[in-house]
């Protein structure tokens, strides 16, 4: 009888047929035999058969239910765009205090992703103190501290991960956004030293990056946007993006907006979305409103991951344009929303990408609101390129060339204001500018369009200490201020 361990390793050297050969062969000599199982699910993905691979998993579970098949489901649900089914399998295990240290840090992973912060936050601290030795749990501990505004935790425990691993491009990235500005010039000699030592282009792109950080710290800006550019070309070759489809898909949106849902829309959700292209305010806008009784869904993906939104925009143009004849995709997106909210009819969804799926999503909720965050065009562009998205996103790879960032601020707007034009009593744009200037006057305005009633403490959002996995993380911990207008307008060569 072939052993398991030499099954793993026919899959892992893609000798696919004796993997499969090996593990019929222990499942005819006993049907019960999980491990079998699971490794025929492991086996199934690595054929791309992924449907197959998490029925697989159902049938280990129904044999021997335990934490790992049920987060190894969930992980599987989770990468075929299925959040409600990975919500399911791991629903028996939140709060479970048995679990081992990497359990604990996967569950508050799927957690984050599903955004359920305070679920992620308590198993993340498990997770570390149970395991705090293993570095990678440590890691995401350190991060989950800096999304919960736990600063001085979070640089500590990153300082002594870096001094531990200085190859660790993702730790340094990490310390890099929180050392203060006395540590630059020893930053800067460090992470030239890791530069020289790396190959793999992720880890370049991360050291580049937190290298341009530290530049700036100096306003040294020359060398800091050297840097900035260094780390977009580290991974540009692994980047899928076409900006001629982009301006394509925008304009099959354009043609949509003439074009009825063929089904009944939800009379009965009113949802605000908060959308804008990344950088322009839409985390600000949530968190002030936050504080008006609004519950904050986060970045949702669920509805995306419906339309099977990609980097392939031709095949998107099909997706999207299936969505107006038929109710699959906004069903999932009300049934997440209820299943988050227990049935509450407002709530706000800070999506910035929505604005993909604006036409759509007004026509199926009549009763929606859509505030659209509107910045400065030299100062949204210049943000996009100075953020470090992750490569495989499907919504930021217009941001590694200056240029395809400019035309697609130039695009989202436009479209939006198209938008604009065919519902007007619910799009209302907010000029970032201005909010942070006049932030009662204009928030007045926005709660008159919202039917809210406006509080002047709603601008101490920034004592909450709310959780924050998005790029405006350390701003919202502060004041509402105005140090970001212009701030790189003459600094950088745009």
């Amino acid at each position: 009888m072939t052993s398991y361990n030499q099954i793993q390793s026919y899959i892992q050297q893609r000798q696919f047929q004796a993997a499969h050969h090996a593990l019929v062969a222990r499942i005819n000599t006993n049907a019960n035999d999980h491990h079998a199982y699971a490794l025929l699910a492991e086996l199934n993905i690595a054929l791309g058969n992924l449907s197959k691979a998490l029925k697989i998993y159902d049938k280990c579970l129904s044999l021997f239910p335990c934490a790992f098949y049920s987060l190894s489901a969930a992980k599987l649900a989770l990468f075929t765009q299925a959040p409600l089914v990975a919500k399911r399998y791991i629903l028996h295990l939140l709060g479970n205090t048995q679990l081992s240290g990497s359990e604990h840090d996967t569950l508050a992973n799927i957690l984050l992703r599903l955004n359920q912060y305070t679920g992620a936050g308590w198993h993340f601290s498990h997770a570390y103190t149970r395991s705090p030795h293993c570095p990678e749990i440590a890691l995401n501990y350190a991060m989950h501290l800096k999304m919960s505004g736990e600063l001085a935790q979070a640089r500590t425990l990153l300082a002594s991960l870096v001094q531990a691993n200085p190859s660790n491009a993702k730790c340094q990235l990490a310390y890099s956004e929180l050392t203060p500005v006395e540590l630059a010039s020893t930053r800067i000699a460090q992470l030239a030293t890791e530069i020289t030592a790396q190959t793999t282009p992720l880890a370049l792109q991360r050291l580049h990056h937190a290298l341009a950080l530290e530049y700036e710290k100096q306003e040294n800006y020359p060398k800091a946007w050297q840097s900035f550019v260094a780390s977009k070309q580290a991974v540009s070759a692994e980047v899928s993006y076409s900006s001629k489809q982009m301006t394509g898909y925008f304009q099959a949106l354009g043609k949509l907006l003439d074009k009825p849902i063929d089904f009944a829309p939800e009379q009965t959700l009113a949802p605000v979305f908060i959308i804008g292209l990344p950088r322009s305010g839409t985390s600000l806008m949530e968190q002030i409103l936050a504080q008006l009784s609004l519950q904050p869904l986060g970045e949702t993906s669920v509805l995306p991951q419906a339309l099977r939104f990609s980097r392939d925009y031709d095949s998107n143009i099909q997706y999207i344009s299936h969505a107006y004849k038929e109710a699959n995709a906004i069903g999932q997106y009300r049934l997440f929303t209820a299943q988050s909210f227990a049935g509450a009819q407002r709530f706000i969804d800070k999506q910035p990408f929505h604005f993909f799926f604006i036409d759509l999503l007004a026509k199926a909720f009549p009763r929606a609101k859509f505030v659209v965050m509107k910045r400065d065009r030299t100062d949204t562009c210049i943000a996009n390129f100075r953020q470090l998205y992750q490569t495989n996103s499907p919504f930021h790879g217009y941001s590694y060339r200056m240029q395809d960032i400019q035309a697609m601020y130039d695009n989202t707007y436009a479209f939006l204001q198209d938008a604009a034009q065919k519902h007007p009593t619910q799009i209302k744009f907010v000029n970032y500018e201005s909010l942070v200037e006049m932030p009662q006057a204009v928030m007045k305005e926005v709660c008159q369009f919202l039917e809210l009633d406006w509080q002047d403490n709603a601008l101490h959002f920034y004592k909450q200490g709310y959780y924050s996995a998005t790029a405006s993380k350390m701003q919202i911990r502060q004041p509402l201020n105005n140090a970001s207008v212009g701030k790189y307008r003459n600094v950088y060569p745009i």
